[in-house]
């Protein structure tokens, strides 16, 4: 029986299957010819079960099946695109954390499901993006997504990064910076938040403001108070709820 046999077969009684029996025959047809689903995928055929065929490939295990959802996680096509990312969640982590790293690198448009995927992987992939970071001429911008995917994963290594983004002069580290500080109560790091209080830009002053509230940061009332009247009024407010706050 052909291939197209086999999917006209699956097409018409794929709703009586259930996941366990979709998954086996995902695997076996997949065995036999690589460009199959992708090419289904292409012509929009039967797209809804090429779709879910799509998501059994990552339990296959094998390099051929990683290499289609690392093709298909490039799609231009959001749905194409999660649903490759949930597949790669379930592959071996040695057969896709290095491909996910270099799309990360290149800062695509799917640079930001990649960075997803790994770090699913624990540890192993927290220690990928991390060394990211120091890799020679590492934009803004990929450091900025490092700052943010460690935040994410609530990962310790975001307090070391925290304070080179704060010393970095880059006003999208910063701001990564601060949510990571926020996010994880990194209190040690409210000498840098002080710091964005004379900051030109106010979405930095009026996150620093806010954040020292919300840790009861009484070390910086007299930088609060020394910064005067913000010409922003929302970071004017902000700062007068603070200084209230702090007594």
């Amino acid at each position: 029986m052909s291939m197209e046999q086999d999917w006209a077969r699956i097409v018409a009684h794929h709703e009586r299957l259930n996941q366990e029996e979709l998954q086996g025959i995902a695997t076996v047809l997949f065995r036999e010819g690589e460009g199959w689903l992708e090419e289904k995928l292409q012509t929009r055929e039967a797209e809804a079960l090429a779709m879910e065929m799509l998501g059994c490939l990552g339990h296959g295990g094998s390099e051929s099946a990683a290499e289609v959802l690392l093709r298909q996680l490039e799609s231009r096509e959001e749905a194409l695109q999660i649903a490759a990312a949930e597949a790669l969640k379930m592959c071996v982590p040695e057969l896709v954390i290095q491909p996910l790293i270099e799309m990360i690198q290149r800062q695509g448009y799917n640079a930001i499901k990649a960075g997803e995927v790994v770090l699913r992987f624990g540890a192993l992939g927290a220690d990928a993006i991390w060394q990211l970071w120091f890799r020679e001429g590492s934009p803004v911008s990929l450091k900025t997504q490092i700052l943010q995917l460690l935040t994410e994963a609530k990962d310790d290594r975001v307090e070391p990064l925290a304070y080179l983004a704060f010393v970095s002069g880059e006003e999208d580290l910063i701001r990564a910076a601060l949510d990571g500080a926020e996010k994880m109560r990194l209190t040690r790091l409210w000498g840098n938040v002080v710091l964005c209080l004379a900051s030109p830009n106010w979405r930095l002053r009026g996150g620093a403001v806010r954040i020292l509230g919300s840790w009861g940061e009484e070390r910086a009332q007299p930088f609060l108070v020394g910064m005067g009247v913000d010409p922003d009024p929302w970071v004017e407010e902000e700062r007068q709820a603070v200084l209230r706050r702090l007594g």
